[in-house]
């Protein structure tokens, strides 16, 4: 649970600052150099900054994208008390909507209040969920054949008011953004229909937009390429551990390798695993897909979908109820005795060794970090496109290196002693730097973590520290020298980890 703040300690130590507050703006920039779509950009600007009029919330509240588009109590620890994810704490008086959340639970364990069973007597009938991150949703939301929604979207699957992606932001509104719990006219404005398309658009274009095939991938490390042989094991290869984690996780995504390879959901037993936030505050147990009471005296059927394991090393906590801390953890539930005795398991049990758990988790490690650092190579090209665009900036760039006197060119004159930066070239440029080195980061805590790849470390906080000079450089001839130095780095350290980590980048990863 502590990975902002090692990553942020990361930047900190490679003198980075945290990146600077999302711009409309910079979007433009974006949208005008053909990085990303209209809608695409149009798309994020809602996601970041529309409140909908309702309690000052954004998607970004709870899904900011220096974090993994998510949100766990380390991250949450460092929000001022004046952040809208805190509004249920004030009193209704002062703008709060007392009930929404229960903070405790929020703070302690980044559990969200969700009224998934329907919003009748919201602070009686509710489940405490971790917040999913909305990474690569192209390749996670196709529903198996026979699903009950259109689309798998949420933790259960059933996440959407009519099941699709396209209608999830419309229910986030609802649900989140509310300016009290009877959720009248009034307390928000719902998104237009051309809003939810442009929202869509954005969604389906952040992270990755293929899998990998794991067959071909070969890791240099050699714990996690056994671990990567352990995962695709179901029985087949006597010399490995059997991980069967390749049937309900193919290629390390949310689709099950078997059938339709479409999300599935499962009932791992996660549920019985006892929750430490109960002894804190009780909360009902999560009866997973649908509303129908159990004889449980839950809602649903108990199963919960799969979810892509390419993100998940540094999206900790893990499950749909922050449950599991860490990777190692997460892979040692599937040879517990929850798992093994859960419906799930029907397909064959799994007992792997304290040792092989963490070869699986050194290759979802390795794995993560790959994904990291596409990212961070994808960011710092958009960013050398930029400074070396004529338009915006200086000398043909984004940098400071002459002006006009009197003309707001984004350059510094000796007359008005200031940079102006009238079209945010260089804010856009300054920004994706700084969000290539927070996934730069988290490759590093990822990989230190299990002193997995040293030198490739070496080579990421090298390119952290040439982004950082970057951005204090007012030569426009020398950011782009710097950019295009770290992009090289990232792509040699990525290089470090072994063949065929090849990934399709979404490009709803340059906005912010």
């Amino acid at each position: 649970m502590q990975r902002y703040c090692l990553a942020a300690a990361v930047l900190a130590a490679a003198g980075v600052l945290a990146p600077a507050p999302a711009s409309a703006n910079s979007t433009q920039v974006l949208i005008a150099h053909g990085l990303v779509t209209q809608a695409q950009g149009q798309g994020a600007d809602l996601f970041f900054r529309e409140t909908f009029q309702g309690n000052g919330r954004t998607c970004g509240t709870c899904h900011p994208v220096d974090n993994n588009q998510t949100i766990e109590p380390a991250f949450i620890a460092t929000l001022p008390s004046s952040d809208p994810l805190f509004i249920a704490e004030k009193p209704a008086n002062q703008g709060g909507v007392p009930g929404l959340e229960i903070p405790v639970l929020m703070r302690q364990f980044g559990l969200i209040l969700e009224n998934v069973d329907g919003l009748q007597n919201p602070t009686v009938k509710f489940v405490m969920r971790g917040v999913p991150h909305s990474l690569s949703l192209a390749t996670s939301i196709t529903a198996t054949a026979g699903f009950p929604q259109p689309q798998a979207t949420g933790w259960s699957g059933d996440g959407s008011p009519d099941g699709t992606l396209l209608q999830f932001s419309a229910g986030a509104v609802k649900q989140h953004f509310t300016k009290t719990l009877a959720r009248n006219a009034g307390d928000f404005r719902p998104p237009t229909a051309t809003e939810l398309q442009n929202m869509q658009a954005f969604m389906l274009a952040v992270g990755r937009t293929n899998e990998l095939n794991l067959a071909n991938v070969s890791l240099t490390d050699a714990g996690a390429d056994v671990g990567r042989r352990i995962f695709r094991n179901s029985g087949t290869d006597p010399t490995v551990g059997v991980g069967r984690c390749n049937n309900c996780h193919g290629n390390a995504g949310a689709n099950a390798s078997f059938g339709d390879q479409a999300n599935r959901n499962f009932d791992t037993g996660v549920e019985e695993v006892p929750h430490p936030g109960r002894a804190v505050q009780s909360f009902p147990f999560d009866g997973g897909l649908g509303q129908q009471l159990n004889n449980e005296g839950t809602f649903g059927d108990g199963t919960f979908n799969s979810v892509g394991l390419v993100e998940a090393a540094d999206t900790a906590p893990f499950f749909h109820n922050n449950v599991i801390d860490t990777v190692e953890n997460a892979v040692a539930f599937y040879s517990s005795q929850f798992f093994n005795q859960s419906p799930a398991a029907a397909a064959g049990t799994i007992n792997l060794t304290t040792t092989q758990s963490n070869q699986v988790a050194a290759f979802l490690r390795v794995v993560n970090a790959a994904f990291n650092l596409g990212i961070s190579i994808q960011r710092n090209n958009a960013a050398a496109q930029l400074e070396n665009s004529s338009g915006g900036g200086c000398g043909g760039g984004g940098g400071l290196e002459s002006s006009s006197v009197g003309v707001d060119d984004g350059c510094t004159d000796s007359i008005d002693g200031g940079f102006d930066d009238i079209e945010g070239k260089r804010e856009t440029v300054d920004t994706l730097l700084l969000l290539a080195n927070v996934e730069g980061a988290d490759a590093i805590e990822v990989l230190t973590a299990r002193s997995l790849h040293s030198s490739a470390v070496t080579l990421i906080q090298s390119a952290i520290s040439k982004n950082n000079q970057a951005i204090a450089s007012n030569s426009s001839n020398q950011r782009l020298l710097l950019i295009q130095s770290a992009a090289a780095d990232f792509s040699q350290a990525k290089a470090q980890f072994g063949s065929n980590l090849n990934f399709t980048m979404g490009k709803g990863n340059l906005l912010f």
